[in-house]
């Protein structure tokens, strides 16, 4: 989650740097946002429950994922976060939790020991351990191992949020037009035309 977040904010510090407004997002609004939060809900009861609720509610939250993605899934973005979520939620369904390498742990600086329900350390016998969390992110004092499905779903939540807000990839320079650069004229190719976004040339006093 931490990644996610970390991608969304430097996806929006572009778009912003290159022209996006914060603005624009309204006009590309996402549809079945209950979806989401039916999501949220279960794997939060699955949590808190614990037991064979957690995997339950992972399925059950996997589900309405799905139905939230299909429904968007011609936004930039989209496809990816699908691929995301689903590898994770595969992975933790054939474990029973998502599966984490102590190699990476220990390489992002960590103990290389989970707690929780949610989490246990990749062993002989885990079902496609390489879908675990088994990418070392060693950020200071902010590392963490983590999943192809979360680097998926980190890029396709930058590209969502980037796209939304409409930046344009290049950054706005202010730099004046040169009269040589002015479109001539249609009825005289010879008189050139000033732009509106030029100030006007100072009028020609007479010598006396």
């Amino acid at each position: 989650m931490l990644l996610v977040l970390l991608v969304m904010a430097l996806a929006a510090l572009a778009a912003l740097a290159t022209g996006g407004r914060l603005g624009r997002l309204a006009d590309h609004a996402l549809t079945g946002l209950h979806w989401l939060a039916a999501a949220a809900i279960g794997q939060l009861l699955g949590s808190l429950f614990g037991g064979t609720a957690y995997p339950v509610g992972l399925i059950g939250s996997a589900v309405c994922i799905a139905v939230f993605l299909r429904e968007n899934l011609r936004q930039p973005g989209v496809g990816l976060l699908a691929l995301g979520f689903f590898s994770n939620a595969a992975v933790v369904a054939l474990n029973g939790a998502m599966p984490v390498s102590a190699a990476a742990l220990t390489r992002a600086g960590l103990s290389p020991q989970v707690a929780g329900p949610r989490h246990e350390l990749v062993t002989a016998t885990t079902t496609w351990p390489w879908l675990g969390d088994v990418v070392p992110v060693a950020l200071p004092g902010l590392g963490q191992a983590v999943s192809p499905g979360d680097i998926l779903i980190a890029a396709g939540a930058g590209l969502l949020l980037y796209t939304g807000i409409g930046g344009s990839g290049r950054v706005a320079t202010d730099v004046a037009p040169a009269w040589d650069d002015l479109e001539p004229s249609r009825a005289n190719p010879a008189i050139r035309i000033r732009r509106r976004s030029e100030p006007e040339s100072p009028p020609d006093h007479p010598t006396k």
